[in-house]
Protein backbone atom coordinates (compact mmCIF):
# COMPACT_ATOMS: atom_id res chain seq x y z
CA UNK A 1 0.00 0.00 0.00
CA UNK A 2 0.96 3.43 -0.64
CA UNK A 3 1.06 5.78 1.77
CA UNK A 4 0.42 9.64 1.68
CA UNK A 5 0.40 12.19 4.44
CA UNK A 6 -2.55 14.99 4.03
CA UNK A 7 -1.55 18.38 5.87
CA UNK A 8 -4.65 19.77 6.77
CA UNK A 9 -3.56 22.05 9.68
CA UNK A 10 -0.43 25.19 9.92
CA UNK A 11 -0.49 24.23 13.20
CA UNK A 12 3.05 22.77 14.19
CA UNK A 13 3.38 21.66 18.08
CA UNK A 14 7.17 22.46 19.12
CA UNK A 15 8.31 24.33 16.07
CA UNK A 16 10.15 27.15 16.02
CA UNK A 17 9.71 27.63 12.24
CA UNK A 18 6.94 30.04 11.00
CA UNK A 19 3.69 28.04 10.17
CA UNK A 20 4.75 28.37 6.08
CA UNK A 21 8.27 27.47 6.56
CA UNK A 22 7.08 24.33 8.78
CA UNK A 23 4.94 23.19 6.06
CA UNK A 24 7.71 22.64 3.82
CA UNK A 25 9.60 21.25 6.71
CA UNK A 26 7.41 18.85 6.73
CA UNK A 27 7.23 17.87 2.74
CA UNK A 28 10.80 17.10 2.81
CA UNK A 29 10.79 15.36 6.08
CA UNK A 30 7.52 12.35 4.71
CA UNK A 31 9.36 12.57 1.22
CA UNK A 32 12.69 11.30 3.08
CA UNK A 33 10.99 8.56 4.84
CA UNK A 34 9.44 7.30 1.88
CA UNK A 35 6.04 8.76 1.68
CA UNK A 36 4.35 8.74 -1.78
CA UNK A 37 1.89 11.87 -1.51
CA UNK A 38 1.41 15.31 0.01
CA UNK A 39 -1.89 17.35 0.44
CA UNK A 40 -3.39 20.63 1.78
CA UNK A 41 -6.97 21.41 2.37
CA UNK A 42 -8.67 23.60 -0.41
CA UNK A 43 -10.42 25.80 1.87
CA UNK A 44 -10.61 29.64 3.13
CA UNK A 45 -9.64 29.09 6.95
CA UNK A 46 -9.86 26.59 9.52
CA UNK A 47 -12.34 23.65 9.22
CA UNK A 48 -13.80 23.48 12.92
CA UNK A 49 -13.34 19.39 13.10
CA UNK A 50 -9.22 19.91 12.37
CA UNK A 51 -8.92 23.18 14.34
CA UNK A 52 -10.16 26.91 15.03
CA UNK A 53 -11.06 29.02 13.03
CA UNK A 54 -8.96 31.64 13.56
CA UNK A 55 -5.45 29.58 12.84
CA UNK A 56 -2.96 30.54 10.51
CA UNK A 57 -4.02 28.41 7.04
CA UNK A 58 -2.84 28.97 3.82
CA UNK A 59 -3.97 28.87 -0.06
CA UNK A 60 -3.46 25.12 -1.42
CA UNK A 61 -2.68 26.99 -4.99
CA UNK A 62 0.13 29.08 -3.30
CA UNK A 63 1.06 26.47 -0.98
CA UNK A 64 1.53 23.90 -3.40
CA UNK A 65 3.91 25.27 -6.19
CA UNK A 66 6.04 25.91 -2.72
CA UNK A 67 6.20 22.28 -1.71
CA UNK A 68 6.62 21.26 -5.46
CA UNK A 69 10.44 23.43 -5.47
CA UNK A 70 11.17 21.74 -2.07
CA UNK A 71 10.64 18.04 -2.91
CA UNK A 72 11.71 15.90 -5.76
CA UNK A 73 9.65 12.70 -6.34
CA UNK A 74 6.62 12.98 -3.99
CA UNK A 75 3.18 13.43 -5.80
CA UNK A 76 1.65 16.66 -4.55
CA UNK A 77 -2.41 17.83 -5.03
CA UNK A 78 -5.11 19.22 -3.25
CA UNK A 79 -7.24 17.18 -1.04
CA UNK A 80 -9.75 18.62 -2.56
CA UNK A 81 -10.30 21.94 -4.74
CA UNK A 82 -13.37 23.36 -4.59
CA UNK A 83 -15.00 23.85 -7.80
CA UNK A 84 -16.66 27.27 -7.14
CA UNK A 85 -13.82 29.11 -5.23
CA UNK A 86 -12.13 30.02 -8.53
CA UNK A 87 -13.23 30.56 -12.07
CA UNK A 88 -12.73 26.93 -14.24
CA UNK A 89 -10.50 28.32 -16.91
CA UNK A 90 -8.33 29.89 -14.35
CA UNK A 91 -8.41 26.63 -12.62
CA UNK A 92 -7.06 25.07 -15.49
CA UNK A 93 -4.15 27.35 -15.61
CA UNK A 94 -2.84 27.20 -12.07
CA UNK A 95 -2.62 23.22 -12.40
CA UNK A 96 -0.88 23.39 -15.62
CA UNK A 97 1.66 25.77 -13.73
CA UNK A 98 1.89 23.34 -10.71
CA UNK A 99 2.54 20.47 -13.35
CA UNK A 100 5.64 22.45 -14.30
CA UNK A 101 6.40 23.76 -10.70
CA UNK A 102 6.23 19.99 -10.18
CA UNK A 103 8.18 18.32 -12.95
CA UNK A 104 4.87 16.28 -13.69
CA UNK A 105 3.81 15.38 -10.21
CA UNK A 106 0.58 16.86 -9.62
CA UNK A 107 -2.60 15.27 -9.49
CA UNK A 108 -6.16 17.70 -9.66
CA UNK A 109 -7.97 16.54 -6.72
CA UNK A 110 -11.45 17.97 -7.09
CA UNK A 111 -14.95 17.75 -4.92
CA UNK A 112 -18.44 18.87 -5.74
CA UNK A 113 -18.05 21.67 -2.39
CA UNK A 114 -19.51 21.02 0.87
CA UNK A 115 -19.09 23.91 3.46
CA UNK A 116 -21.83 26.39 3.40
CA UNK A 117 -20.06 28.71 5.74
CA UNK A 118 -17.17 29.59 3.52
CA UNK A 119 -19.06 29.89 0.81
CA UNK A 120 -21.87 32.76 2.98
CA UNK A 121 -18.52 33.91 4.00
CA UNK A 122 -17.38 35.21 0.72
CA UNK A 123 -20.12 35.62 -1.44
CA UNK A 124 -20.23 32.66 -3.43
CA UNK A 125 -23.59 30.65 -4.26
CA UNK A 126 -24.03 27.62 -2.87
CA UNK A 127 -25.79 25.63 -5.31
CA UNK A 128 -28.12 22.33 -4.20
CA UNK A 129 -25.66 18.77 -4.33
CA UNK A 130 -27.13 17.94 -7.82
CA UNK A 131 -26.05 21.18 -9.35
CA UNK A 132 -22.42 21.15 -7.18
CA UNK A 133 -21.27 17.66 -8.73
CA UNK A 134 -22.33 18.78 -12.35
CA UNK A 135 -20.18 22.26 -12.07
CA UNK A 136 -18.16 19.49 -10.23
CA UNK A 137 -18.21 17.51 -13.15
CA UNK A 138 -17.88 20.18 -15.95
CA UNK A 139 -14.70 21.89 -14.44
CA UNK A 140 -13.01 18.33 -14.97
CA UNK A 141 -13.90 18.46 -18.79
CA UNK A 142 -13.27 21.76 -19.33
CA UNK A 143 -9.93 21.13 -17.40
CA UNK A 144 -9.06 18.65 -19.54
CA UNK A 145 -9.65 20.09 -22.89
CA UNK A 146 -7.92 23.23 -22.11
CA UNK A 147 -4.84 20.27 -21.42
CA UNK A 148 -4.98 18.53 -24.51
CA UNK A 149 -6.33 20.91 -27.45
CA UNK A 150 -4.15 22.95 -29.50
CA UNK A 151 -5.01 26.68 -28.59
CA UNK A 152 -7.00 28.75 -29.04
CA UNK A 153 -9.49 26.28 -26.93
CA UNK A 154 -13.50 26.86 -26.36
CA UNK A 155 -15.45 24.83 -24.50
CA UNK A 156 -19.49 25.59 -23.77
CA UNK A 157 -21.30 23.33 -21.59
CA UNK A 158 -24.58 24.29 -19.08
CA UNK A 159 -22.43 26.25 -16.52
CA UNK A 160 -19.45 27.18 -18.41
CA UNK A 161 -18.35 28.82 -21.61
CA UNK A 162 -14.81 30.11 -22.53
CA UNK A 163 -13.80 31.13 -26.11
CA UNK A 164 -10.62 30.99 -28.28
CA UNK A 165 -8.47 30.45 -25.16
CA UNK A 166 -4.92 30.71 -25.46
CA UNK A 167 -3.90 27.79 -22.76
CA UNK A 168 0.27 27.41 -23.37
CA UNK A 169 2.22 25.68 -22.31
CA UNK A 170 0.26 22.43 -21.87
CA UNK A 171 1.15 20.46 -18.33
CA UNK A 172 4.03 18.42 -18.87
CA UNK A 173 1.91 15.44 -18.00
CA UNK A 174 0.40 14.34 -21.66
CA UNK A 175 -3.40 15.14 -21.27
CA UNK A 176 -2.92 16.52 -18.38
CA UNK A 177 -2.88 15.63 -14.42
CA UNK A 178 -4.68 12.15 -13.47
CA UNK A 179 -8.17 13.16 -12.07
CA UNK A 180 -8.66 12.37 -8.66
CA UNK A 181 -12.36 12.94 -7.41
CA UNK A 182 -13.15 13.21 -3.60
CA UNK A 183 -16.28 12.03 -1.96
CA UNK A 184 -18.26 9.44 -0.01
CA UNK A 185 -21.98 10.11 -1.97
CA UNK A 186 -23.33 7.28 -3.30
CA UNK A 187 -26.08 9.07 -5.35
CA UNK A 188 -24.01 11.14 -7.16
CA UNK A 189 -20.24 11.61 -6.22
CA UNK A 190 -19.61 8.20 -7.20
CA UNK A 191 -21.16 7.95 -10.36
CA UNK A 192 -18.97 10.86 -11.42
CA UNK A 193 -16.04 9.13 -10.05
CA UNK A 194 -16.82 6.47 -12.69
CA UNK A 195 -17.42 8.13 -15.33
CA UNK A 196 -14.36 10.69 -15.46
CA UNK A 197 -11.99 10.00 -12.36
CA UNK A 198 -8.46 8.24 -12.25
CA UNK A 199 -8.35 8.32 -8.73
CA UNK A 200 -11.31 8.43 -6.22
CA UNK A 201 -10.69 9.43 -1.92
CA UNK A 202 -13.02 7.92 0.00
CA UNK A 203 -12.53 10.39 3.57
CA UNK A 204 -13.03 9.82 7.13
CA UNK A 205 -14.48 6.40 6.23
CA UNK A 206 -14.65 2.88 8.42
CA UNK A 207 -13.60 -0.10 6.74
CA UNK A 208 -17.07 -1.42 6.74
CA UNK A 209 -17.77 1.74 4.77
CA UNK A 210 -15.28 1.37 2.35
CA UNK A 211 -16.26 -2.01 1.18
CA UNK A 212 -20.24 -0.90 0.80
CA UNK A 213 -18.94 1.97 -0.89
CA UNK A 214 -16.48 0.47 -3.39
CA UNK A 215 -19.35 -2.25 -4.47
CA UNK A 216 -21.32 0.77 -5.33
CA UNK A 217 -18.50 2.51 -7.24
CA UNK A 218 -18.26 -0.98 -9.42
CA UNK A 219 -22.24 -1.00 -9.80
CA UNK A 220 -21.53 2.61 -11.67
CA UNK A 221 -18.66 1.60 -13.18
CA UNK A 222 -20.14 -1.11 -15.26
CA UNK A 223 -23.27 0.87 -15.87
CA UNK A 224 -20.46 3.25 -17.65
CA UNK A 225 -18.14 0.84 -19.12
CA UNK A 226 -15.63 1.64 -16.89
CA UNK A 227 -12.56 -0.75 -15.80
CA UNK A 228 -13.18 -0.51 -11.89
CA UNK A 229 -9.56 -1.57 -11.27
CA UNK A 230 -8.25 1.45 -13.34
CA UNK A 231 -9.63 4.11 -10.54
CA UNK A 232 -7.00 4.23 -8.23
CA UNK A 233 -9.16 3.90 -4.51
CA UNK A 234 -7.74 5.93 -1.62
CA UNK A 235 -8.85 6.59 1.72
CA UNK A 236 -8.30 9.82 3.99
CA UNK A 237 -8.07 9.04 7.48
CA UNK A 238 -7.28 10.90 10.93
CA UNK A 239 -4.24 9.47 13.34
CA UNK A 240 -3.05 9.33 16.49
CA UNK A 241 -0.46 6.78 17.38
CA UNK A 242 0.98 6.02 21.08
CA UNK A 243 2.63 2.99 22.45
CA UNK A 244 -0.75 1.82 24.40
CA UNK A 245 -4.04 1.65 22.52
CA UNK A 246 -5.99 3.89 25.85
CA UNK A 247 -2.91 6.48 25.68
CA UNK A 248 -3.84 7.02 21.91
CA UNK A 249 -7.16 7.65 22.55
CA UNK A 250 -6.51 10.20 25.39
CA UNK A 251 -4.25 12.05 23.29
CA UNK A 252 -6.86 11.78 20.44
CA UNK A 253 -9.35 13.85 22.69
CA UNK A 254 -6.91 15.98 24.43
CA UNK A 255 -5.90 17.12 20.32
CA UNK A 256 -9.51 17.23 19.51
CA UNK A 257 -10.47 19.06 22.59
CA UNK A 258 -8.51 21.93 20.90
CA UNK A 259 -10.66 21.99 18.34
CA UNK A 260 -14.36 23.67 17.55
CA UNK A 261 -16.04 20.58 16.52
CA UNK A 262 -14.67 18.72 19.80
CA UNK A 263 -13.70 14.72 19.93
CA UNK A 264 -15.67 11.96 17.85
CA UNK A 265 -17.07 9.75 20.61
CA UNK A 266 -15.70 6.85 21.39
CA UNK A 267 -18.45 4.81 20.13
CA UNK A 268 -18.14 6.26 16.44
CA UNK A 269 -15.55 5.42 13.99
CA UNK A 270 -12.27 8.05 15.42
CA UNK A 271 -9.98 7.03 12.01
CA UNK A 272 -6.47 5.32 12.82
CA UNK A 273 -6.33 6.34 16.82
CA UNK A 274 -4.25 3.12 18.57
CA UNK A 275 -0.98 1.66 18.75
CA UNK A 276 1.33 1.61 15.50
CA UNK A 277 0.54 -2.14 15.72
CA UNK A 278 -3.48 -0.95 15.48
CA UNK A 279 -2.84 1.33 12.28
CA UNK A 280 -1.20 -1.24 10.41
CA UNK A 281 -3.89 -3.53 10.40
CA UNK A 282 -6.33 -1.35 9.93
CA UNK A 283 -4.67 -0.09 7.05
CA UNK A 284 -4.01 -3.53 6.18
CA UNK A 285 -7.20 -4.25 6.40
CA UNK A 286 -8.07 -1.33 3.82
CA UNK A 287 -5.68 -2.25 1.29
CA UNK A 288 -7.66 -5.73 1.48
CA UNK A 289 -10.80 -3.82 0.58
CA UNK A 290 -8.76 -2.61 -2.63
CA UNK A 291 -7.45 0.72 -1.83
CA UNK A 292 -4.11 1.96 -3.42
CA UNK A 293 -3.21 4.64 -0.93
CA UNK A 294 -4.43 5.93 2.33
CA UNK A 295 -3.77 9.55 2.77
CA UNK A 296 -3.18 9.78 6.47
CA UNK A 297 -3.62 13.34 8.30
CA UNK A 298 -1.98 13.51 11.72
CA UNK A 299 -4.32 15.20 14.28
CA UNK A 300 -2.62 18.88 14.05
CA UNK A 301 0.70 17.12 12.92
CA UNK A 302 1.26 15.71 15.90
CA UNK A 303 4.71 14.86 15.97
CA UNK A 304 4.93 11.29 18.25
CA UNK A 305 2.43 10.71 15.62
CA UNK A 306 4.19 11.51 12.26
CA UNK A 307 7.33 9.68 14.26
CA UNK A 308 5.27 6.47 14.29
CA UNK A 309 4.16 7.19 10.71
CA UNK A 310 7.77 7.68 9.42
CA UNK A 311 8.79 5.11 11.41
CA UNK A 312 7.21 1.78 12.23
CA UNK A 313 3.96 2.06 10.29
CA UNK A 314 5.11 3.15 6.73
CA UNK A 315 7.85 0.41 6.75
CA UNK A 316 5.41 -1.92 7.84
CA UNK A 317 2.79 -1.49 4.81
CA UNK A 318 5.02 -0.18 2.16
Amino acid sequence: MRLGYHCASFQFPGSQRRPFESAMALARRVEAAGFDWFSVMDHLWQLPFVGERDEPFFDAYSVLPAVARETEDIEIGALVTCPHYRDPGVLAREMTSLDHAAAGRSVFGIGAGWFEEEYDAYGFEFPDAERRVRDMRETVRLCRTLWSEPSPVSFDSESITVEDVIHEPKPLQEGGPEVLVGGNGEDLTLKAVADLADRWNAPAVSPDAFERKVDVLGEYCEAFGTDPAAIEKTVLQTAVIRDDREGAHEAYERVRSETAAGPTPREEYRGLIGTPEDVIDRLQRFESLGAGMAMVRAERNDPETIDHLCETVLPAVS
